[in-house]
Parts: structure tokens; sequence; C-alpha cells
């Protein structure tokens, strides 16, 4: 007991500060299990957990792409990822960029507000370049808070940029 208090008398601000760092050591240790190691299984974290009542179904799905039916048409894609609802809509090149925008805008107007309220869109139109024709690739975006689309400026790129 003596030896142990010698010891204490001899090293006391030593013995506080190691103490002190193993403390510190403790809890570096904890917070970073936490947070690498969380509870949440999801890569969404809870992001996705109102969207667990209004599921965006396979039904809903044809809908859109019925609904984005037109004489220019070829090809439309709908893959709901998370939040956020992608579509892709392939024109042939009777189309103009404004036909594809205007439609494009038109079959989110007719999308359930349900869907709306909940999910974020990502619309592509595009159509197919050839040697004697430019097409275009033009990609909107709206989320739940804003009240219209972000449309890309369709700038094309020459080959070798």
């Amino acid at each position: 007991m003596n030896r142990i208090k010698k010891m204490w008398n001899e090293n006391r601000v030593m013995m506080v500060l190691g103490i002190i760092v193993l403390v510190c050591m403790i809890v570096i240790l904890i917070v970073v299990a936490n947070y690498f190691f969380g509870v949440s299984s999801s890569n969404y974290g809870s992001r996705l957990d109102d969207i667990q009542n209004v599921p965006f179904e396979e039904t809903d799905k044809d809908k859109i792409v019925e609904e984005f039916q037109m004489e220019h048409l070829e090809k439309v894609t709908v893959d709901v990822r998370g939040k956020i609802i992608y579509i892709m809509a392939l024109f042939s090149k009777e189309a103009t960029l404004l036909d594809a925008q205007n439609k494009a805008v038109d079959v989110f107007n007719h999308v359930d507000e349900k869907y709306r309220k909940l999910y974020d869109f990502n619309i592509t139109v595009y159509q197919e370049s050839t040697d004697d024709f430019q097409g275009f690739h033009l990609m909107g975006a709206k989320n739940v808070s804003s009240s219209s689309f972000i449309w890309s400026n369709n700038t094309s790129l020459e080959n070798g940029d």
C-alpha cells in the first residue's frame, strides 16, 4: 500500500493525464464505431421512409409509358431507384427538341399527385445523331420541393473534345 501511495505522490500528474487519455481514446473509438458501423442498413438512411407507404408500382410505370406515346416516339423506359424516378425517351428524327421537352412536361403533369409529392423526377429525352442529322440530348430534373423542371442546355459536343 505504501508503494502505491509513493508512486501516486511522485507521478500524480502523469497518472491523471494517462487516465484522461484513456477515457478520450475510448470515447473516440465509440464515436468512430457508431459512425462507420451505425444502425442504418439502407444506403439511403431514413430518406426513403415516406415512400414505403406509397410504392411506385409496375402499373404506374406502364401508365407513364402509355402517356408518352406519340407519333415520333421510338422507346421509353422508366426506372425507379430509391426516391428518384428516371424516365428516358428516345425520339425519331422527325421530332423536334421542343416537342420532346413539352411532351416530357405533359407526361409529368399526368403523373398522380401522390407520386409528385414524394418522388424526384429525372427525365432524359434524346434523339440519335447520324452523319447528316444532329440529334439532341436533353435532361430535365425536378425534385419534390421545386415548382418546375431544370433543363440542361443541350450543348452539342464536337468529336475530339
